[in-house]
Parts: C-alpha cells; structure tokens; sequence
C-alpha cells in the first residue's frame, strides 16, 4: 500500500510541475504578444504622421 500511494503523490507531483511549466510559458506568451502588438501600434501611427508630413502626391485622392 505504501508503494501505491507513493506512486499516486509522484504523479500529481509531475501533474502539478507540468501544470506550473505551462502557466509560466503562457504567461511569457500572452506578455510577448502584448508587447508585440504595442509595438505594431506604435509603427502605425508613426507612419500615418509619416505620411501627413509628406508633400501631396500626383495621382493620390
């Protein structure tokens, strides 16, 4: 019985070090991607003033 309950304690061991390996690694995930999508804001809109600081283009409407 005592090999039994030591299997079972190992494995929600295991259970739980997966389960905190994938927290971590989503919460890096769902930083990086806020991150990333400040970053793409932050392209667009300097590229929209970008493109009001420049003189009026020919064929543009």
């Amino acid at each position: 019985m005592n090999k039994v309950g030591g299997r079972i304690r190992q494995s929600m061991i295991r259970r739980q070090e997966a389960l905190e390996r994938f927290q971590s690694k989503k919460r890096e995930y769902l930083s990086s991607r806020e991150q990333i999508l400040n970053e793409i804001e932050e392209a667009r809109i300097i590229w929209k003033k970008t493109l009001e600081q420049l003189p009026p283009q020919p064929f543009s409407q």
